[in-house]
């Protein structure tokens, strides 16, 4: 396997057959980048790594409810 340098970022590696790294994909398609100044310091849901959490919390209420719907908890 070759690698090359993305030439949008200069900063990460992919492999020769692709176009840009993972990172520059996700930042022309609209996704939220962790270096985003407005999203900076704000903590997702890592199960559904869309809705924002409160530092002590472990998963969105969102995520909590289908929890507890699919274990029979409601």
């Amino acid at each position: 396997m070759k690698y090359k340098r993305c030439p949008r970022c200069g900063l990460n590696y992919i492999l020769r057959e692709q176009q840009l790294c993972s990172v520059c994909k996700d930042e022309l398609a609209g996704k939220k980048s962790i270096f985003d100044e407005e999203s900076y310091g704000e903590l997702l849901c890592p199960y559904c790594e869309k809705n924002p959490i409160d530092i002590d919390d472990i998963m969105c209420a969102e995520c909590r409810a289908k929890r507890a719907k699919s274990n029979g908890n409601v």
